[in-house]
């Protein structure tokens, strides 16, 4: 068994660091955050940790040799620079529309936590930073014990929960401070972060979807 203290470190520095990264998620928790407070970001946080739960299970277990395949990491990109275009679109006409206030209600609320999840899923990065973790961190710290994997896992996760909720009361804090039109103008640049993130994720999935549709193209051809 690894020495505890310096494995529980590195998951939860990495855990952190991982969760801290502008991306996605955090875009989408700061626009929900300041329009409705903070449920519905940590909503989104909480979602996004749930799919990378799953991510660390399917990595660390070495399972991501079975799944980890062109064609569904491409099939994964589509669906989530789709869905990274249907949010940026809901934050351009919030921009437009005004009352951020208003859209925070409701269904969007009730639907932030299926929005995390299915923007970890969504991504094949989350498989590829998990199976490259197993790797990285097996090298370093030699032959981990499922015990230790466990405990990794879950220090990775306290801290991906303390950033979540640091960052929701942040939002929540900052938005006494926040009139309507500062509203208007945050939906307006998650807008288009969201729109850079789905070009991007759309763009690398079409990429690595020509490896095996060109083979495929010329078999058939």
């Amino acid at each position: 068994m690894a020495d505890l203290v310096p494995l529980l470190l590195t998951g939860l520095t990495l855990g952190l660091a991982y969760s801290a990264v502008p991306g996605a998620v955090n875009t989408e928790a700061l626009r929900r955050g300041l329009a409705g407070g903070f449920r519905p970001a940590w909503l989104i946080q909480t979602g996004a940790l749930m799919g990378d739960f799953l991510w660390a299970v399917v990595g660390l277990t070495g399972a991501a040799v079975l799944i980890q395949r062109d064609a569904i990491s491409t099939l994964l990109g589509l669906v989530g620079a789709g869905f990274l275009f249907a949010l940026a679109r809901s934050a351009f006409r919030g921009a437009f529309a005004g009352s951020a206030e208003a859209q925070s209600t409701g269904g969007r609320q009730k639907s932030g936590l299926m929005i995390g999840i299915t923007f970890s899923l969504a991504n094949p990065a989350g498989l590829a930073f998990w199976t490259g973790l197993g790797g990285g961190v097996m090298a370093s710290e030699g032959d981990l014990s499922t015990t230790d994997l466990v405990w990794l896992l879950a220090a990775f996760m306290i801290g991906a929960l303390i950033w979540g909720c640091g960052m929701s009361a942040l939002v929540t804090w900052g938005r006494r401070y926040a009139s309507g039109n500062l509203f208007r103008w945050i939906d307006a640049l998650c807008a288009i972060a969201l729109t850079y993130f789905a070009v991007r994720l759309l763009w690398s999935s079409l990429k690595r979807g020509s490896k095996w549709i060109a083979p495929l193209a010329r078999a058939f051809g």
